[in-house]
């Protein structure tokens, strides 16, 4: 079964993004959140209101890969190119409080990231886009409460979309230019993942594309997982044993990460990616929607609770 987004599902309708990414929805506000990594941006829409503001790094050289939810709900944690900080929406500033202990600081940057049941923050870091293709030295990193920092994943391409089952005993995780959405067993008690296997490769379900890499993903309370298929214009809907529900298709070619959120949890809110992210010179323009639609936020109301798994808090003093 395929489900078919248009513009009319772009939302907020004034507003087109480069990269946009890491959309997270805060149950406690009604708020919904968002990055635009390749510029340092976090955004934010409070959905009574459709109220949108934003805030950015002073330095051009910064980038934002994701975000994660604290005890304040005007602060956001954020993932930065060199470490972690807040973007705090009441001094409008996001600064640093702890920096990644890898020696080629220069070369990578945040990507995708969670915040687990237990408060830390698990993200991943990877190759930086002016450093050329990407290099096999991506890491999985977690970080506790207290800065306590430790190497989960080494030797990854893209770490990307990343969720736990709802017992915290299996740990899901993408690196997307493996074309696969990993599974692993964890122990909490001993910080210790085991017994890596394929939960879903993405070439068995798009034989006829070159590079179906999956990107950022959301995961329901039974285990169902929507992932983002990057270049496909689709995200694949899957069932908790990785066969296919569903797709939903979109009017834009790179598709990043979504969220499930609204009061009633039964909407799926949809980042895209512009085909020229990367070209900082190109014209993002808002008002241009004869084509690829790559760069805009997209809303569906399904009119159905979809289950999908509420943010955990970081569990660090603000």
């Amino acid at each position: 079964m395929t489900l078919e987004l248009t513009k009319a599902n772009i939302f907020p309708t004034n507003y087109r993004g480069r990269l946009t990414e890491g959309i997270t929805y805060d149950q406690r506000t009604n708020t919904l959140f968002w990055v635009d990594i390749i510029v340092g941006e976090v955004h934010r829409v409070q959905l009574d209101t459709e109220t949108h503001d934003s805030l950015k790094w002073d330095s051009q050289e910064e980038s934002i890969g994701a975000i994660g939810l604290t005890t304040d709900p005007t602060i956001l944690l954020v993932c930065g190119k060199y470490g972690i900080g807040y973007a705090n929406f009441n001094t409008h500033k996001i600064e640093y409080f702890f920096k990644y202990p890898h020696e080629n600081s220069a070369r990578l940057r945040s990507n995708d990231g969670i915040v687990d049941p237990w408060g830390n923050l698990w993200i991943g870091v990877m190759t930086d886009f002016p450093y050329g293709d990407v290099q096999k030295e991506g890491k999985l990193y977690r970080i506790t409460p207290d800065l306590k920092i430790d190497t989960m994943v080494d030797g990854a391409f893209i770490p990307n979309g990343l969720a736990f089952n709802e017992r915290g005993d299996e740990f899901y995780w993408t690196d997307s230019l493996t074309y696969t959405i990993w599974k692993f067993d964890y122990d909490h008690e001993t910080n210790t993942l085991s017994n890596r296997r394929e939960f879903i490769n993405l070439k068995d379900f798009y034989p006829d594309c070159e590079s179906p890499e999956p990107d950022g993903f959301v995961m329901t309370n039974n285990g169902e997982i929507y992932t983002c298929v990057f270049s496909t214009s689709t995200i694949l809907h899957v069932d908790n044993q990785g066969k296919e529900v569903e797709r939903i298709k979109l009017p834009a070619k790179r598709i990043t990460c979504a969220t499930i959120g609204g009061e009633k949890g039964d909407e799926l809110f949809v980042t895209t990616a512009h085909l020229e992210h990367d070209n900082l010179q190109a014209v993002v323009d808002v008002s241009d929607t004869s084509s690829d639609l790559g760069g805009f936020i997209f809303r569906l109301k399904t009119g159905t609770d979809l289950n999908g798994q509420k943010k955990n808090i970081w569990g660090g003093k603000v």
